[in-house]
């Protein structure tokens, strides 16, 4: 798959915005800032954090070149930080800088970045580390108690065990933007909106739309509440006991992504535009069905984020029920333990032999010893005044 000089660019930027989120810092990605003289400047990468004498601002200019860089372009780039007050400048090339340049930067205080010096510093950042978990939610103080299945009196009938996988995801901000001529009516289609992607499948799993066309893929909303949270380096030793950790690697990198959800969104974001032509007896109507293609949509924004998911899974007896829960929000994807196996109700029991669910309508208790029973388990006597009973109290009575 061959990409765009531009395309590359912005990968060589997402790659330098996710490096200073890894060690704390806020990044925002291609901004613009004013100065005192209200002239605006684009700023690749701009990363900030606060520490104890202050905040520590720093600004990356990314360029993804084939010759090394001048001492024109650090001159710029040093005019544009002296603009903008920022004290610490980084300047990256994937080709180098020539002499002249090294020597210059060096004098004013800029850093100076080849490809190599930054492959060495993602590397040094991705050393496996099996006690932190990078760029997750947080997961919620109450996961535990959102899990447990607290409609069942009696669910310490129940083995549980508690997985909870950090799953990747890709955050995108898509705007499409298409200019089309109608039987001589221009048209304009236009969506702008966010989509999360499974970094493993590569399928669009949740999406938003602020603005125009709404894309036909179906939402689930189940992660689209996790937009506005912040990702952080997690502790697994800061994690609940009783929760096995895992972690999911990407199986799909930035470029197949982009790839991938642009298609999918060239696909479904579709206008049904009607419009007539002839008159009177010979009046028709048409419909003609307005498409954009791939270069008429952008990704904005792009970051990875591993979003906690929790499965509960819940034994007795022969059977197993399970619970999916995403962890950050609490918000339940898949929950087996909350229908009665006879209906539809919410069960109240779990049956002390078989293991079922059952509502109040399809349980009974043993007159003897007590048991909790489902209908299928239970042994009745009597017509007018029935009495229930176990299998072994039945058994004892006859």
């Amino acid at each position: 798959m061959e990409f765009s000089v531009k395309e590359k660019g912005n990968f060589l930027e997402d790659s330098v915005t996710d490096y200073f989120r890894h060690l704390g810092f806020n990044v925002q990605c291609r901004v613009r800032l004013r100065d005192r003289r209200d002239v605006s400047h684009e700023i690749d990468v701009l990363a900030s954090k606060e520490e104890v004498f202050g905040t520590v601002t720093v600004a990356v200019e990314c360029k993804y070149v084939k010759s090394p860089i001048g001492i024109k372009e650090i001159r710029n780039f040093h005019d544009k930080l002296m603009a903008l007050g920022i004290t610490k400048g980084i300047f990256i090339s994937t080709a180098g800088f020539t002499s002249d340049a090294i020597s210059h930067a060096r004098s004013m205080g800029i850093e100076l970045w080849d490809l190599k010096t930054l492959q060495e510093k993602i590397n040094e950042i991705r050393i496996p580390e099996k006690d932190i978990i990078y760029d997750a939610l947080p997961v919620t103080s109450s996961l535990l108690e959102i899990a447990s299945p607290d409609h069942l009196t009696n669910k310490h009938l129940f083995t549980v065990t508690y997985n909870l996988n950090f799953k990747p995801f890709y955050f995108f901000d898509y705007h499409c933007f298409s200019q089309h001529t109608v039987a001589g009516n221009a048209i304009i289609l236009e969506s702008k909106g966010q989509v999360i992607v499974d970094a493993a499948s590569g399928q669009i799993v949740d999406l938003q739309v602020f603005s125009g066309v709404r894309p036909t893929i179906s939402s689930s909303g189940f992660f689209v509440e996790c937009v506005n949270l912040e990702p952080k380096n997690l502790l697994v030793h800061d994690l609940p006991r009783e929760i096995n950790v895992q972690v999911t690697v990407p199986q799909i990198d930035l470029y197949q992504a982009r790839e991938l959800t642009k298609a999918e969104l060239v696909k479904n974001i579709k206008l049904k535009y009607s419009y007539w032509t002839g008159a009177g007896r010979y009046l028709r109507r048409h419909t003609k069905i307005i498409a954009p293609k791939k270069k008429d949509i952008e990704i904005i924004n792009s970051k990875i984020v591993k979003v906690p998911i929790l499965f509960a899974t819940f034994k007795v007896k022969d059977k197993t029920y399970e619970r999916v829960i995403q962890a950050a929000t609490g918000v339940t994807i898949k929950d087996d333990s909350i229908m009665c196996s006879f209906c539809r109700n919410l069960p109240t029991i779990i049956c002390e032999k078989c293991g079922s669910l059952a509502c109040n309508s399809h349980q009974k208790k043993c007159i003897v010893c007590g048991k909790t029973l489902c209908d299928n388990c239970i042994v009745k006597e009597g017509f007018l005044r029935k009495r229930y009973y176990c299998n072994e109290h039945k058994s004892a009575q006859a």
